[in-house]
């Protein structure tokens, strides 16, 4: 067995790596013990010389960013606040370089998208047994979180499972990589998020534009499947305007959603009181990261306003604007932009891949934030590892 021959170190990062992998969509305990482990191991293995940072504008950026919101901790509105949120800042950037830079030499790229799936599978059906057997309100992964916390971690999932499907010819791959895909398609329906929902018919789009898949049949038939399932999820209720019923189930919280479209009042008020909120305090270093949750919309909108304090500002955008001021959001367009128009420097893994994850992100950013927590880490393990060329492809 493969894992039998691997050196002590190398056994016992693999099974840290496997554990990360494994719980990060549903265990937030075992996800943060692995999580630790591996940045020990990383600024380990950097103090004493046997890995070195790579010179690009990707780990720029993304230090940079970094550097910033550490910055804004001191110069935003509440320190304090900062600091508790600062700690997944840290996160998201050193697991991206430890997944892009620490010798993984006994790892594949298949087989790091194997415990992704088989974690994601997992915690999913977690959630569908809570939401269908227990009587839970809306479908939600248990380390991500709300809603549409768990939907970006779901398209994450949903895209690279597109990406990838049909490419590696190992059994397991075979029979679990269309599973996934299958699995996050319905979960992101059941999640009733209509930022995923109104995302992903223009995230196919954009896939098979990319991939020279397109063709007009493969348009109309796209569009025509699409109309059939929102056809046939409000065949379930005579009345769809609003939530009628005392308990609605994930059906109503769809038909809600979808027959409200893009009308959204309450978050053009929220986007507008960013903007405010930004103008008057740091341009360049922001607010300080987290401290949205102070900036009250009824300060801008008085008695019409129509919700109370931000705490998530529904714009990957504003929300790097406001919390991290300019030098945040450059950074962070910097960071996407660099890995989206990176070379493709692998035979059998298309950069198309990071491409459409890489699009996922920034489209659905227009509706929320897809840069912060689990969904996070997913995106830049996926990008870290890919980039990786200790880790076979």
């Amino acid at each position: 067995m493969f894992f039998l021959n691997l050196q002590i170190r190398d056994k016992l990062l693999y099974i840290i790596v496997a554990i990360y992998l494994l719980f990060l969509a549903h265990s937030e305990a075992f996800k943060n013990i692995a999580v630790y482990l591996m940045l020990g191991y990383f600024f380990y293995q950097l103090i004493i010389g046997r890995i070195a940072l790579t010179k690009d504008i990707i780990n720029i950026s993304i230090i940079a960013h970094l550097f910033f919101v550490f910055i804004g901790i001191f110069l935003g509105i509440n320190s304090k606040e900062s600091l508790g949120q600062f700690m997944d800042v840290i996160h998201i950037v050193f697991i991206f370089l430890f997944f892009r830079e620490v010798n993984l030499k006994f790892l594949t790229y298949e087989k790091v998208l194997q415990f992704l799936f088989v974690g994601f599978a997992f915690g999913i059906l977690f959630g569908m047994h809570y939401l269908f057997m227990l009587g839970g309100a809306r479908l939600e992964l248990h380390s991500v979180g709300s809603v549409n916390r768990s939907a970006v971690y779901m398209m994450y999932i949903f895209v690279t499972a597109l990406c990838f499907i049909g490419l590696y010819r190992s059994q397991f791959s075979r029979y679990l990589f269309p599973f996934i895909l299958f699995l996050s398609a319905i979960s992101l329906f059941i999640s009733a998020s209509r930022m995923a929902i109104f995302s992903l018919p223009v995230i196919l789009i954009f896939y098979y534009i990319l991939f020279k898949r397109i063709s007009i049949k493969k348009t109309l038939l796209l569009i025509l499947v699409f109309s059939i399932l929102i056809y046939f999820i409000f065949s379930f209720q005579k009345y769809s305007s609003a939530i009628a019923i005392a308990e609605p189930n994930w059906i109503d919280f769809l038909i809600y959603k979808i027959s409200n479209g893009l009308n959204g009042p309450h978050r053009l008020q929220i986007w507008t009181s960013s903007i405010y909120a930004w103008s008057e305090n740091n341009l360049w270093i922001g607010i300080g990261v987290g401290n949205s949750i102070f900036i009250d919309v009824g300060t801008y909108f008085g008695t019409a306003a129509t919700t109370g304090y931000i705490d998530n500002t529904h714009n990957v955008y504003l929300d790097m604007l406001l919390e991290r001021g300019f030098f945040g959001i450059l950074t962070f367009i910097s960071f996407m932009f660099s890995i989206f128009f990176i070379k493709n420097d692998h035979k059998l893994i298309s950069s198309n891949f990071i491409k459409t994850l890489t699009f996922s992100l920034l489209l659905m950013g227009l509706a929320n934030i897809t840069f912060r927590y689990e969904f996070a880490l997913l995106f830049v393990t996926l990008v870290g590892a890919y980039l990786n060329p200790s880790i076979k492809k």
